[in-house]
């Protein structure tokens, strides 16, 4: 059997395993996944040290009780705003969306393609069904994410959506995506030189060479950058240590940003040590605020009623 019932911080967890890889995901904490590695390879997935796995709280803020590592999912925001266009009385958009915070259900199954763990939740702000299928290939190293959002009221409402994987990353570490040329900024903390809605240079202005972006080992900063995916849909993540990389895989049709957030020891929540770690995030609509995205940036979406939008991303796991 390629799934197993197991437990994450004494929550309880089902884990895929393939030939060569291995996911585990946590349901009752909206479906994050805790582990993302090869088999006898390194972890992937940042966990954080500060802030333990708990029940999520509808209404918390994300960054102060949830912000423990892994990969969630963020819709139909990812940054806390008002509702574009809404009354100025209405209850705003919730940290890191609702996602995280809701209530899941999940099967999983093996097939000939390999395993795969479905799950699906409903909006409380908006109208809609959110799915996520995560399958196990079992020929190829590759984790494949398969989503899908379909509205069930009668009025029309904005939405971005980002994955949110924290990933290990040390100095040393590379960030290469093909195509990407400018990034515009976003956040920036320790880094007097960009500023929130610069456009600069990628890599080169945030600190890599023409190609890659090279974690530093000073530290000391961090930043939230979006750029297009670029042509390929690719992104790539190494541990040249490890001789290891993450490579992540989009259609630029489908999903035509990508987030990064870039903390070489430069921010944590309050109260706690800064870290180093990287948020890699395809994405459908820039930036984390929804508001900013639909009356600021022109890129948020809109699902009318009825409607469903589907996409999809592929991560593999190489070992060179």
């Amino acid at each position: 059997m390629s799934f197993r019932q197991t437990t994450v911080a004494g929550f309880p967890a089902v884990a895929l395993r393939s030939a060569e890889l291995e996911v585990v995901a946590v349901p009752s904490i909206g479906m994050k996944l805790t582990n993302l590695r090869r088999l006898n390879g390194r972890e992937w997935l940042w966990r954080s040290d500060q802030i333990p796995l708990a029940p999520p709280r509808a209404g918390a803020s994300y960054v102060e009780t949830a912000d423990s590592g892994g990969w969630d999912e963020c819709f139909p925001t990812v940054g806390p705003c008002p509702i574009p266009g809404a009354p100025p009385d209405t209850k705003p958009l919730p940290d890191h969306g609702e996602l995280w915070s809701s209530p899941w259900t999940s099967s999983v199954f093996d097939h000939a393609a390999g395993t795969t763990l479905n799950g699906f939740t409903g909006g409380s702000v908006f109208p809609y069904e959110f799915h996520r299928g995560i399958t196990l290939d079992t020929h190829e190293p590759v984790v494949r994410f398969r989503y899908r959002v379909r509205h069930t009221g009668d009025a029309p409402f904005p939405w971005i959506w980002s994955s949110h994987p924290l990933l290990n990353v040390q100095p040393g570490s590379t960030l290469t995506v093909p195509g990407l040329m400018q990034v515009k900024i976003d956040a920036a903390h320790g880094r007097p030189d960009i500023k929130p809605g610069m456009a600069v240079d990628w890599p080169a202005a945030i600190g890599g060479n023409t190609e890659r972006f090279i974690f530093p080992a000073e530290g000391g900063w961090a930043a939230k950058l979006f750029g297009s995916v670029g042509p390929q849909g690719s992104m790539t993540l190494t541990d040249p240590r490890r001789g290891e990389r993450l490579e992540m895989m989009v259609n630029p049709a489908e999903v035509p940003q990508v987030g990064m957030w870039i903390n070489c020891r430069g921010w944590a929540p309050p109260g706690r040590a800064p870290y180093y770690n990287l948020a890699l995030e395809p994405c459908i609509g820039a930036p984390d605020r929804l508001d900013v995205a639909a009356e600021g940036w022109g890129t948020a979406q809109t699902l009318h009623p009825g409607e469903e939008r589907v996409w999809s991303l592929d991560v593999r796991l190489l070992d060179d």
